[in-house]
């Protein structure tokens, strides 16, 4: 215990004479640490932990695969007919992004919405934290007008109220009713999605070329797998599903197919590899950085632990100034001094110089 104390007490005299080596050693090791730290956080919560949503490994969207666009979107009919003729999923969703003007609640503005079918949020896991989602009879043509609104937009444009369902909201001239308080917990960034203020049911849209088999208006969808099945097993049935649709509707969906991904793998299987690249380089910087600090200090320790005697003819320890009592001189000192005087001698450098007069030790 007595040589470990001793071991700091010259560790940290060592590092008091030297204070610009400390201070660049103690910045460059709180910057790698620091950077490690960040980054590691960001890959933590970008690619190890689970999404935000109940048995997410359950979780998959849906894609039309067609020739050279491996991730189409997804007609309406077709959408309708997967639903009806899988036997994999509990249950498939579909969504497609839209923008909405807004009157009823203050001025009115223009505000980014998405249209979901009924299954959705259900689909997800997701429950609305005040009031209800929708059914499956408002989600098609001539059911009623409803909406969902996010947790932000109801703090913003109605203080939180606590009665807000039933309330009118305006939507592109059309009266609609909120029904119901997306949480703000809700959040979602893939193909043709991204976390909005305003949901609409999706099968209420009456537009006449969106309900064409052949067209497809930037619509995707998402499915939970029944317990048990595999991604494999789904890709297989969905095969089995596209190729019965091709043969019923040739003209359509003769060389159309489908592409089931895990939600997790579209999320964040794009920047994976640019993120776990990082990642080594970072740590690599940080790693040569700290060996080349572990090296200063090495030579900094044998520098200071032995002394030459002023005549050359024999080295023994000791940890104090360049030049002790009895005149004898340690390397530090010969370097020191090597650092100032090898001016006047060519090419040569310190280490060389300070090298030649430690020769004899």
């Amino acid at each position: 215990m007595d040589a470990f104390w001793k071991d700091v007490k010259f560790g940290v005299r060592m590092l008091l004479r030297s204070p610009g080596f400390t201070a660049t050693a103690i910045l460059t090791l709180a910057l790698g640490i620091g950077a490690n730290t960040a980054l590691f956080s960001v890959v933590n919560g970008v690619l190890l932990d689970p999404l935000p949503f109940p048995r997410a490994n359950e979780l998959v969207t849906l894609y039309e695969n067609k020739p050279n666009f491996k991730y189409g979107s997804i007609s309406y009919p077709n959408f309708l007919d997967w639903q009806r003729n899988n036997r994999t999923f509990q249950s498939i969703a579909a969504y497609r992004p839209d923008d909405f003007t807004v009157a009823g609640a203050g001025n009115p503005e223009r505000v980014n919405g998405v249209m979901v079918s009924a299954d959705f949020f259900p689909t997800l896991g997701v429950q609305p934290m005040l009031g209800r989602g929708f059914s499956a009879d408002e989600d098609r043509l001539g059911g009623k007008p409803v909406v969902l609104i996010s947790a932000g937009y109801w703090k913003r444009n109605y203080g939180s109220a606590r009665d807000i369902v039933g309330k009118p909201l305006t939507l592109d001239g059309k009266d609609y009713e909120i029904v119901g308080v997306i949480p703000a917990s809700f959040h979602l960034d893939i193909q043709n999605f991204r976390t909005s203020d305003l949901y609409v049911p999706l099968g209420q849209w009456n537009d006449v070329i969106f309900r064409k088999r052949i067209v497809a208006m930037g619509m995707d969808g998402i499915a939970r797998l029944k317990p048990g099945v595999t991604i494999e097993q789904a890709r297989a049935d969905m095969d089995s599903v596209a190729r019965n649709l091709a043969s019923v509707y040739p003209e359509d969906d003769s060389d159309v197919g489908a592409t089931v991904v895990s939600l997790k793998e579209k999320m964040v299987g794009e920047i994976r590899p640019y993120l776990l690249v990082l990642l080594a380089a970072v740590f690599r910087a940080v790693n040569l950085v700290c060996k080349c600090g572990e090296s200063d200090a090495r030579a900094l320790q044998r520098a200071g632990s032995r002394v030459c005697d002023s005549d050359g003819t024999g080295c023994e320890p000791d940890a104090c100034d360049s030049t002790t009592a009895d005149g004898k001189r340690s390397p530090v000192g010969l370097w020191r001094r090597a650092r100032t005087d090898t001016s006047s001698l060519g090419h040569t450098s310190s280490a060389e110089f300070a090298a030649g007069e430690l020769s004899s030790c």
